[in-house]
Parts: C-alpha cells; structure tokens; sequence
C-alpha cells in the first residue's frame, strides 16, 4: 500500500469523509419499519440487521445514481456504479454473487426473468421518485423466498400525500460528461383519494466504456437517455380499508462496448420496464390484513437487428438479442398481535415467471422458459421482556421445477439498559435456478435449488440522547449445491449443473456520532473472504478465493457539516482493497485473472436553502481524479461534478 493510501486509509478512520451514511442508525432508531418482519416495529427493537437510507439522505445525494449511493453502505459493493452510464450493475452484498440479493419495489420481488440467473436491473428507477430504502442482511427466504441469500434491498416509492390539494416538486442538474438529470411531479390530496404523479429524464454523453490502452484509438463516448414515469394513487373505500395502486415505466438507450480494452461503435442496449402494483390494506384492532398483485414486465434488446448484419454493419461479431420477460407476484398476509408481548405474520404467496428469448443463434419460448413457485410462510415475534425477544419463523416452497424447499429463522436478542444489544441469526435460505438455467439450449431441468445456512452475531450500542450508535455483525454463510456452467466436449458445449459449495465470512463494523447539533460523522468498515469448494476432473476436492471484484477491505464514513440553518456541507471519500477479476482476452481466445489495484475517492457536496421553496446544490466527486477500475478493462468516472437546484412547492 503506497504512502498517499495509508494517508487516506488514516483519515478515513479518524473520520474526514462523504455522505452516502448521512442517516444509520441513530437517525432511524425510532423510524417504525416493516421490511425486517412484514410487521410495523421500530428498528432498534429488531435482532435483524437493517439498514435505512432515508429521503433526507437521498436528498443530500441529488445528482447522483441509486447505485452510487447503495455503493457505499456497509456490506455492499456495485462493481458498475461508477462506470459509463447504463453499465451492468453487479450487487455483491456481503460477498455474495448477484443473483442471491432479491431486489424488492415496495415489498415485492422484480426479478427479470429472461437473465441468465434473474438478476434485477438497477438502471431502471430514479432517485428522485424512491421514497427511502432498506437494506436487510442475512438470509431472509422465510419472509421473502427465492434468492433472499445474502439480504433484501428494498426500495420504497415515493407515496401520494393527502396534506393538501396540490404540491409541486421539481429538481434540474447539470454536469461532466455532459450530463443532465431532472424530475419534475405533482402530489396532493382529492378528497379520499391522494395522488402522486413524477417524471424523471436522465441523459449523458458518457465517456468510452472501455478502456484505450494505447489512446491512439480514438474510442468513441458510450452514452446514455432515459425516461422514468412513475404514478400511485390511494383511496379510504372505508375507515379501516386502504387501497394502492402504483405503477413505473422505465426505459433507457445505453451504448456499451464489445469487451475489456475493446471498442465498437455501435454496440447499443435497450431496455424498458413496467412495473404494476395493486394492494388492499385492511387493519382492524391487533393488526392489519394485506393482499398484494404485481406485474413486473421487461424487454432488453442487445444491438437492434436493424444495426448488425446483415442488414447493419458489426465490427466486431453478428450477436444480437432480444429479451423478454414476464412476473407476476401475488400474496397475502396477516400480521396480528397475539398479546401485548407477542406478534404473529403468516402468509401465502406465488411467483409465475415466464421468458422469450430470441438471439443470433435462436429462439426459446414460454413455452419452455417458465417457472411457477407457491410458498406458505409464519414469523413469531416475542417483544422484549426483560431485554429478551425472539423472532422465529419457517416457510415452505413448492417450485414446479424442482420441488419443495423448507427454510427457517431464528433471531434472539437481548438488551441491557436500554443502551446494548446482543443479538443473534441463524437462518436458511434458497435460490432457484432461473428458467434460463433449467431451459435454454443449456439448461438442465434436474437443477437443484442453492441452499445455504448463515450464522450470525452481533453488539449495538445506542444512545439516542448522545446521538450514538455503534454496531459489530460477524457472519458465516455456507452454500451447498451451487449453480454452475460445465463445458462439453460436445454440442452444445455447456450445461448448467449442480456442483460445488461456496463458504463466505465477513465482519462490519458501523457507527455514528454527532459531536454536537451541526456535526456528525458516520463510518462503516467491511471485510469479506470466501472460498468455492469443488471436484477436480480426476475427483480430488479442491477449494479457491473466487469473490471477483470483491474486496475483502472496504472502508466508508461521513463527515456533515450544518455551517448555518440554510448552508449543509459534507466531506468525505471511501477506500477500496485490491482485488482479482477474470476477463475474457479476445486476443488469446481465453480468460485471464488478473489483480486490480486499491483505490479511493474524495468526495465534496453544499447545499444552500436559497427561500424556503428553492434549494441549490453541487457534488464533487473524485477530486482528486483517481483512475482506477470497477471491473477490469473499462472505464470508470475521473474527477466529476453536478449542480443543480430542487424547488418544492
């Protein structure tokens, strides 16, 4: 590590830092939450590790993407979120791969079911309609089935208010790489029923995505456009009744590159999403009945057929794609208190999954791409008494692939003074293979789902009337029939298959202290190693570090500063462990895994309440204009700048 990194790494720990932990867990101590147990308690009486990032937060992050500030919580990695606009976006949480995070809208699952292993993707939404996000770690399938491994990120829309007729808001920034990203909505209240409407518009020159080794050949800028239009709507039908309806459609034109160091011209993605949701919210005196009906739909197309051959030019291969996919979400649940120390959530729910997919070299139908999988699920929750609770639960899943997967939870805790809190999980967790993995030309209908056990353990200490909280999480995950691609010596020279185990551990420390009413600092720290477990072909076990693009050190904090009652300004920066990667090397016909370099950012961001309705703002980011890599081989953003104004009428 050179000089200039310890330095950084030095201050980072004695504080000097940014703002994407501008709210943990003294802030949201007290905030109700329902994502941890599907039933409304404050966050400081959960066993469960949860995570808020508030719209106070979100607001101090205007300008930027979703997935630059979930980059920088604890615990989570977006190798992506700093490279050329409408890049992938791999969600490593805690180390895990991708697929073993389930991306949640409003409590409900939005798999995209034509990827290769149903991943989420996060390009879609815009920060300025999310309302607040939580992020639960551990295994979490009992309440949330499939692909719950690792955690659940849940990001909650903004909601319509019924304060009065009409409120506007708006915000406009500008910036490097010839960037623009504005939202404009109107929200307000006609008798029983409230409104809320938003537009967003983001578009960006980019920079190449991959990287030109030599500079001499003049790669071109790989941008982006994209359009959000989100919309909810309430209505009282009855005292105690509640019924939502909301709604996004989102679509984006990226344009990407073939390969590590290798340029193209025209390679192009688009992609658009639309999702659909209705719930009926009943409470009566111990509790709420809700039921649930979402339509997740996609469509992602890989170089338009109109640009490759044979009707367009390629200048590097043939290859085009398109993607279609179909998910629809129901569930019901009842969440009741059983007495004034006991809490009960039971419920059902289903997941119909269904894919198109047409490419260069064929076509698959939902005919053969689609699942369909039914689940029934209960938690226990027994509320402190005498600084002891419990949460403990169990779910059964039947999938029409493979069959059934049992999963359980238990969760204790124990709280002394009011002030620490010992606490526990132990929890299993599945992940079904996707319908790409059981029916495409590769795919193995005897696929078993992944399963895996996490240990976990942890201390908080929180004092609210110091604005203090500390928290330590040690955790252990080991995953048994894990999902992999073997090569054939025959056509079609791969299949998916089930293998190898995977173990993984990691500590996160996190804390927060306001040293007085204008100061306050946040920091995380995360470490993470794991290793697959696998037979070599002469059958002798064999195991290996393969959390590519992970690092296992990673340090964030925060630094805020509020100067005056209308001048907030914030300092800080993050630090990132070398790490190994596997990129494809055109050049040799094979894969390669080579070692990236640690890096760091330096970050800077004001705002200045202007009047009451009109707020200006500027973020700096990476000013000290560190070239470093995300994923091997491209691009990601130097020094870069966004100002803007937010006007709330």
């Amino acid at each position: 590590m050179s000089k200039k990194q310890v330095f950084f790494s030095f201050c980072v720990l004695a504080g000097i830092n940014a703002y994407a932990q501008e709210t943990t867990a003294v802030d949201s101590l007290d905030q109700v939450v329902i994502t941890a147990n599907k039933y409304p308690q404050k966050q400081s009486s959960t066993a469960k590790t949860l995570t808020i990032i508030d719209r106070n937060t979100l607001e101090k992050n205007a300008g930027r993407t979703l997935t630059q500030v979930l980059n920088e919580q604890a615990g989570l990695v977006i190798a992506g979120s700093q490279s050329s606009p409408g890049s992938v976006q791999n969600v490593y949480l805690r180390g895990a791969a991708t697929p073993n995070t389930l991306i949640l809208v409003d409590g409900a699952p939005i798999n995209d079911a034509s990827g290769i292993a149903s991943e989420t993707d996060l390009n879609f939404y815009a920060m300025e309609q999310i309302e607040r996000i939580e992020i639960l770690k551990g295994s979490q399938s009992v309440l949330y089935g499939s692909d719950a491994v690792a955690g659940v990120i849940n990001i909650i829309t903004k909601k319509q208010t019924q304060s009065k007729p009409v409120e506007v808001n708006a915000i406009a920034a500008a910036g490097s790489y010839g960037t623009f990203n504005g939202t404009a909505g109107v929200q307000g209240a006609l008798g029983k029923t409230g409104y809320n409407v938003q537009y967003s518009r983001l578009q960006s020159d980019g920079f190449s995505s991959a990287q030109d080794k030599t500079g001499n050949n003049q790669f071109d800028k790989d941008g982006m456009k994209q359009d959000v239009v989100s919309a909810g709507f309430q209505a009282n039908p009855a005292a105690n009744w509640q019924l939502r309806l909301n709604g996004q459609y989102s679509k984006y034109r990226a344009d990407i590159d073939d390969n590590s160091f290798e340029d193209d011209k025209n390679h192009n993605i688009a992609n658009d999403n639309l999702f659909a949701g209705l719930s009926s919210i009943y409470n009566f005196n111990k509790g709420s009945f809700q039921v649930k009906l979402n339509l997740n739909n996609t469509h992602r197309r890989l170089d338009d057929p109109v640009n490759t051959p044979p009707a367009g030019p390629s200048d590097y291969d043939p290859y085009w794609g398109d993607y279609k996919s179909k998910t629809l979400f129901a569930e019901t649940f009842i969440n009741i208190d059983l007495s004034s120390k006991a809490g009960l959530v039971a419920g059902l729910d289903m997941r119909d999954q269904k894919a198109d997919i047409e490419t260069a070299y064929g076509k698959i139908g939902s005919d053969s791409l689609k699942s369909t999988q039914y689940s029934g699920y209960a938690s226990l929750l027994l509320k402190p008494a005498k600084g002891f609770s419990l949460e403990t639960g169990a779910r059964i899943t039947h999938h029409s692939a493979f069959g059934s997967a049992f999963t359980y939870s238990i969760n204790p805790s124990y709280t002394i003074n009011d002030r620490v809190k010992l606490f526990a999980n132990i929890g299993s967790a599945f992940r079904s293979p996707s319908v790409y993995q059981l029916a495409s030309e590769y795919g193995n209908a005897g696929l078993e789902p992944e399963k895996t056990l996490t240990y976990e353990g942890g201390l908080q200490y929180f004092n609210p009337a110091q604005s203090v909280s500390i928290r330590a999480t040690y955790f252990n995950r080991s995953t048994k029939d894990v999902i992999i691609f073997k090569p054939l010596s025959a056509p079609p020279y791969g299949q998916y298959d089930n293998a190898d185990k995977q173990k993984d551990h990691g500590l996160e420390l996190e804390a927060t202290l306001r040293f007085s009413p204008k100061w306050k600092l946040n920091m995380n720290y995360a470490y993470v190693d794991g290793k697959i477990q696998t037979l070599t072909p002469d059958q002798k076990d064999t195991s290996y570090f393969n959390l590519y693009r992970r690092p296992k050190n990673n340090i964030n904090a925060t630094l805020g500063f509020q100067a005056t009652g209308k001048w907030y300004i914030s300092v800080g920066g993050r630090w990132v462990d070398s790490r190994e990667d596997v990129f494809y090397n055109s050049a040799a016909f094979a894969s390669e895994k080579v070692k990236i370099d640690a890096y760091y950012n330096l970050d800077l961001h004001t705002s200045y309440k202007v009047f009451s309705f009109l707020t200006l703002f500027a973020d700096l980011r990476n000013i000290t204009d560190q070239q470093y890599y995300e994923v091997y081989g491209y691009n990601t953003r130097g020094f870069n700048m966004m100002a803007g104004a937010r006007v709330r009428l």
